[in-house]
């Protein structure tokens, strides 16, 4: 199977400084592999040529493309600078797109675990919707609470979802959401504290994002206990 319309974006250009102040985390190695191969490898063959984009650190690009160009030799990877922010870096990775593409999926490269079988999941309700993302029910009570750490609101757990990536929009719409933003917040100068996935700015201007409830595991490497 190949998505002959769809674009991926990779975000790889976190600092990764909770996981270690030294290593990047995407440069760890998990079972003799690079972190950063994994959704590499899973998602490449699924993608029409030059339609997988992944934004790095500046720092770390021309590492990250030569272990990736002897993993996987004559892949067709294009590659940018990440930004400030991870919109900034997708924002930068989206020039990119080839212009074949009607749809894009942004997807955290410290997600290893997601698979194409939801990516098609996520592809088809994208299709019908507008945008769509994968999530989960929480299994916790959440509360909202204010700065001091006291409870100001409850929260029903039904109405609630975890949500991850990778997320699928139909491309024209998400190129107009990223348009709304100011400038500044596009290029990284500022940071909006709830623009934390694409899917917020997505519904910000007034899209519709379908969450697709996924029991299959997915989870974010964040710490290094994560691994």
């Amino acid at each position: 199977m190949v998505f002959k319309d769809l674009a991926m974006i990779i975000a790889a250009g976190g600092s990764g400084s909770r996981f270690s102040k030294t290593q990047n985390k995407l440069l760890t190695e998990y079972r003799g592999k690079t972190l950063l191969l994994y959704a590499l490898e899973t998602f490449l063959p699924v993608l029409p040529a030059k339609a997988l984009i992944v934004a790095a650190p500046a720092d770390l690009l021309d590492e990250m493309r030569s272990i990736v160009d002897r993993a996987l030799p004559g892949n067709q990877i294009q590659w940018t600078i990440g930004g400030a922010t991870r919109l900034a870096s997708v924002a930068n990775a989206l020039k990119l797109v080839p212009p074949e593409c009607r749809m894009a999926a942004i997807h955290d490269a410290a997600r290893p675990l997601a698979t194409v079988e939801l990516l098609q999941e996520l592809y088809q309700a994208a299709d019908e919707f507008g945008g769509a993302i994968p999530g989960s029910a929480p299994v916790d009570t959440v509360k909202e609470i204010d700065s001091n750490g006291l409870i100001c609101k409850n929260l029903i757990r039904s109405s609630l979802a975890m949500v991850a990536t990778p997320q699928v929009f139909r491309l024209q719409e998400y190129r107009q959401s990223l348009q709304m933003l100011p400038q500044d917040v596009i290029t990284g100068k500022r940071e909006e504290k709830l623009l934390t996935d694409d899917a917020a700015f997505f519904t910000e201007a007034g899209f519709k994002v379908k969450v697709v409830i996924s029991s299959d595991p997915n989870p974010k490497i964040t710490y290094i206990q994560d691994i």
